[in-house]
């Protein structure tokens, strides 16, 4: 019904994704959740890996259908479907909703460095993008060695949840 209703408004499928792919991921995906006990592990993650790759596609899509650099606004739709299935993630203990969340979350951190760069026509955001990203590995990898029995146990409670 909702395909209906965009194919008659003129929504062409090529131009905006988002709308013809999220609702029938999103559907799959909560259908998948309320049926997790009648599911083997495996297709559980397969569904749920599948299930947000075509939620983050889409909306990468659409930044290059927009053109990089061209509109803020499908990046930033990106990043906010990102952090939420980040924060989903952590709620319900699913990794695959953390890891998929967390590189999409930096691919539309990179699209909006492009579109930065090209707004203002010069190369410093890409050298403070850089030396940002430097400055956290650093500080990553201090805390690392500062803090390694509680990280280790850390990544040992995320190895216990679903997949």
């Amino acid at each position: 019904a909702l395909w209906s209703l965009l194919a008659d408004s003129g929504m062409a499928f090529w131009r905006h994704p988002q709308f013809w792919l999220i609702p029938p991921a999103a559907s799959a995906l909560i259908a998948g959740q309320i049926n997790r006990r009648h599911l083997k592990p495996a297709q559980l993650a397969a569904l749920r890996y599948a299930c947000v790759l075509v939620i983050y596609l889409s909306s990468t899509s659409e930044v290059f259908l927009r053109g990089i650099g061209e509109s803020l606004w499908p990046p930033m739709v990106l990043a906010a479907l990102s952090v939420a299935g980040v924060f989903v993630g952590i709620i319900l203990q699913v990794r695959a909703f953390l890891y998929l969340g967390t590189s999409f979350v930096m691919l539309s951190v990179v699209s909006m460095v492009w579109h930065a760069q090209r707004a203002i026509n010069h190369v410093w955001p890409w050298w403070a993008f850089g030396i940002g990203l430097g400055i956290c590995i650093l500080v990553i990898f201090g805390l690392f060695e500062k803090k390694r029995p509680e990280i280790t146990a850390w990544v040992r409670q995320l190895q216990q949840w679903e997949k």
